[in-house]
């Protein structure tokens, strides 16, 4: 593109750090830490908190699914800081205990800013960068999410004791700096749609596959994520302290993940780095089935935390590469779709089949297997005869 030379690519992927950071790691994945203590609190109920988090989700799918259909120029400086302090909003109004509506509309607008922001950071950072850093750039962005999750459950937890309006608040407030921060950083640029008459252009074979492999890596993903911690702390009666080691080893493996896979991605490729990823994390998810050791499911903590975060990054720099930077958000914004909605189905399925057997190993079991089978779409995707043409017109 005719601005890469001068696109700033650190301060560009500093900023998509911080976005991801506060509507993906704090705004998403951090209600997970808040939840035993907004029950205790009798703020709302057990159940109304998970309909809560399906409240956050169902926006996530309109934010991501309104950014796909976008059919006007974007300025990226005022859209991302917007849609970022829209969310910080959101987080210092929650601080009112005003009932499950009034907390649910915030839930359902973070949801939307979050999506919107996934999908707009990679077309904003992703696609606008230089092939060759556009894994190191990418890398930096979406570490942001990992980033979140790992100061989500270090912060909130130290939080709490200040009651949660005052947490709710800080939150809030550290979204605000963020937003004011990126307002002033980003540099400034605009996101041109594809028009409509190449909408019938937009999804190619390889990308098809892509996103299939990209949606089976969500049965990879969420057996760790809920259940690894739980699985230590009860399964293993190791108690709940090494239970929330293992889940600190899981968010610091999430935020290093990204970067160092963009870098192998900028030397290998993105297709290539992303079908070895998922045979490595189908290893180590692999690992509680034949060992309950530290050392084990320390490693196994480390795979599947930096790898599943990493085939977010993996996944929009290889769609970077199939399609014109033009439908870029078109065909990220499907594959955040899909996996967004893989990951909820999934997360219900598995707490039934656990609920059902009460056994941790078979939920391990399919999710090794799921992302092993995920490696070969992304296989069939690089050998298929639909090729990079970054210079296509429309």
């Amino acid at each position: 593109m005719k601005d890469d030379v001068a696109f700033p690519l650190y301060r560009a992927a500093s900023c998509g750090l911080l976005a991801m950071l506060v509507s993906i790691g704090i705004a998403r994945f951090g209600y997970a830490p808040l939840v035993p203590a907004l029950v205790a609190g009798h703020w709302f109920s057990a159940s109304a908190a998970f309909w809560q988090g399906t409240t956050n989700l169902a926006g996530y799918l309109i934010g991501a699914a309104s950014m796909r259909a976008w059919r006007w120029h974007v300025h990226t400086r005022p859209a991302v800081a917007g849609l970022m302090a829209v969310t910080a909003v959101s987080l210092i109004a929650s601080a009112w205990d005003g009932g499950e509506i009034y907390q649910g509309f915030w839930r359902l607008l973070t949801g939307i800013t979050g999506g919107a922001l996934m999908v707009l950071m990679a077309a904003a950072v992703v696609g606008r960068a230089p092939v060759a850093r556009r894994g190191q750039v990418g890398g930096i962005t979406f570490a942001g999410m990992g980033t979140g999750i790992m100061v989500s459950g270090l912060l909130i937890p130290r939080l709490l004791p200040l009651g949660l309006p005052a947490t709710w608040a800080l939150l809030g407030g550290f979204g605000l700096c963020a937003s004011l921060a990126v307002a002033v950083l980003m540099p400034p640029s605009v996101i041109t749609p594809a028009p409509k008459s190449s909408e019938k252009r937009a999804l190619n074979k390889p990308v098809l596959l892509l996103i299939i492999g990209y949606a089976l890596c969500a049965f990879g993903f969420v057996p760790h994520m809920l259940f690894l911690a739980s699985f230590v702390a009860i399964g293993l009666h190791r108690g709940i302290a090494q239970g929330a080691d293992i889940a600190a080893v899981f968010g610091i493996a999430a935020a290093a993940g990204p970067p160092i896979l963009g870098r192998i991605a900028d030397r290998f490729g993105f297709l290539r780095t992303l079908a070895f990823g998922y045979l490595i994390m189908s290893a180590a998810i692999a690992i509680p089935l034949f060992t309950g050791s530290t050392l084990g499911l320390a490693v196994s903590a480390i795979g599947v935390g930096a790898l599943g975060l990493g085939a977010v990054l993996l996944t929009s720099g290889a769609i970077a590469h199939l399609v014109d930077p033009s439908r870029l958000a078109a065909n990220w914004g499907l594959a955040t779709m899909v996996y967004a909605v893989c990951q909820a189905l999934v997360a219900a399925l598995f707490s039934s089949l656990f609920h059902a057997t009460g056994s941790y190993q078979l939920l391990f079991g399919i999710g090794a297997v799921a992302a092993f089978v995920s490696a070969f779409f992304v296989f069939a995707a690089e050998r298929s005869p639909v090729l990079v043409d970054l210079h296509q017109g429309d």
